[in-house]
């Protein structure tokens, strides 16, 4: 086994394998992100009556967290020094409720509309402000970073394909006699290719191997490699690679490997 046919199969599985660490890091933060920006987004209500959390629930199709009343007199008590003293007493008189309230989770563009629709279909809803304009900037931002990320990683999986195809491809270029004599003396395909077997075997735990070694020491010197801005982000959003994550790193890295050989394999069956 050359080190040349070895680095052509490994580095393609490790370019895309940190291509899935990159992915799976990101979504780890745009989660994390979503449920900070979910605990930090408010809808405001406004009722000419008093309402409670339970009686706009049984009106809604949507999850409530939480939902605070806005005191009326704070309001009232901002108000007072503009106001003369007979206005004042009609304005106690006709303000209205207002509250906020808390979703379980952060809501799409679509849903947000409907929730705005079922609210102000409550009796004696006056007025909702979902704040539509800077929410859906932020949600479409999610949106962008994780078609960019799933649409980079569907790209690095098909290239790392194309790759290794095309080595496993010319090893049996390169080995046409020995395995047509092979297949003379009645062996097998299979027990021709046992030698790309093999390196299939060894450049998938190797590249699997190095990138989560790099995983884990970029995570534990994030704030040297990065700026502050972006080692502050990564130390909230708390990614931190699972042992069912590590798995799955490994696992891909095989079956990238294995799948490839065993589909040129089959090609060449059948030729």
């Amino acid at each position: 086994m050359s080190l040349k046919r070895f680095l052509s199969f490994s580095l393609p599985l490790i370019i895309m394998l940190f291509s899935f660490a990159i992915y799976v890091s990101i979504s780890k933060m745009i989660t994390s992100y979503e449920q900070t920006i979910t605990n930090d987004y408010s809808i405001v209500i406004v009722s000419t009556t008093p309402t409670t959390k339970e009686a706009v629930e049984d009106s809604i199709s949507f999850n409530l967290k939480d939902m605070k009343t806005i005191s009326r007199y704070e309001i009232l008590a901002d108000l007072k020094k503009d106001l003369t003293d007979g206005s004042f007493a009609l304005l106690q008189v006709k303000l209205p409720y207002f509250y906020t309230l808390t979703l379980s989770e952060f809501p799409t563009s679509s849903a947000l509309d409907q929730i705005k629709k079922e609210l102000l279909a409550i009796n004696g809803m006056k007025s909702v402000e979902t704040f539509s304009k800077d929410h859906d900037n932020v949600y479409s931002l999610f949106l962008f970073t994780k078609s960019v990320t799933a649409t980079m990683l569907v790209f690095m999986i098909i290239f790392t394909l194309f790759i290794i195809s095309n080595q496993i491809n010319l090893w049996f270029y390169e080995h046409s006699e020995r395995l047509h004599i092979i297949n003379l003396h009645g062996g097998s395909l299979l027990f021709g290719a046992k030698p790309i077997i093999k390196l299939a075997l060894i450049s998938g735990l190797f590249a699997g191997a190095v990138v989560i070694g790099a995983v884990f020491y970029i995570h534990e010197n994030y704030s040297i490699i990065f700026e502050p801005e972006i080692s502050k982000l990564i130390t909230q959003s708390a990614i931190i690679y699972t042992p069912i994550e590590v798995g799955t790193v490994i696992f891909l890295s095989l079956f990238i490997s294995f799948a490839t050989v065993f589909g040129v394999l089959i090609k060449h069956r059948f030729k």
